[in-house]
């Protein structure tokens, strides 16, 4: 408890996992209220799609995100995750459903691996089952406040309006992004301390 604790006070790990909690609410949003939202094959589709496009993504993510750098990655997977959460809101077009949650999916699944690798290079020896929590707790408190809160707008604005408010609520996390851009060029290998890798 004590090490999440440091943890939560570390703005250098804080940030990372709000960036990707704001990606987790969008991700409470897509598999509670698509299915509601379409038809049914249109859900099976899109629900189809979004893991399968993590899978992919987080794959090419640690390929690219270890040669390159992670903090790179942060920026297109919150731009992703916000326009494929915009993409839903064509509720009738079943093309669009499936391809934006194909797009959030691209966005999550590069997050995911971006900022996991990132926080576990930043966390002192001995401190990684803190940020397995503190990343965790982000991807779990993000879904869960991101199906209730939305669930009470959509009651109100219809779904296409809540899928559009969950991209704008995506997006803010661009602020923390790119204090992450600002700094030198990292890799992000667990039990290692950061090192520029610029070239």
């Amino acid at each position: 408890a004590d090490g999440v604790l440091a943890g939560l006070r570390n703005p250098r790990l804080l940030r990372l996992a709000l960036v990707f909690a704001t990606s987790a609410v969008a991700a409470g949003v897509l598999v509670t209220f698509v299915p509601l939202a379409v038809t049914t094959a249109t859900a099976t589709a899109a629900l189809f799609a979004q893991p399968a496009a993590a899978t992919a993504a987080r794959w090419a993510a640690g390929r690219i995100g270890d040669s390159r750098g992670h903090a790179r990655l942060l920026g297109p997977g919150v731009v992703l995750s916000a326009a494929g959460m915009a993409l839903l809101a064509a509720v009738h077009v079943p093309a669009a459903v499936v391809g934006g949650a194909a797009c959030f999916g691209t966005g999550f699944g590069i997050l995911q691996n971006a900022t996991l690798a990132m926080m576990y290079a930043r966390a002192p020896r001995g401190a990684y089952d803190a940020v397995s929590a503190i990343w965790n707790t982000a991807w779990d408190a993000g879904m869960g406040a991101g199906a209730a809160v939305i669930g009470l707008l959509a009651a109100t604005v219809g779904y296409p309006a809540a899928f559009v408010i969950t991209a704008a609520l995506v997006l803010p996390a661009l602020v923390p992004v790119l204090r992450e851009q600002s700094r030198p060029a990292h890799t992000a290998t667990p039990g290692r301390p950061e090192r520029n890798t610029t070239r």
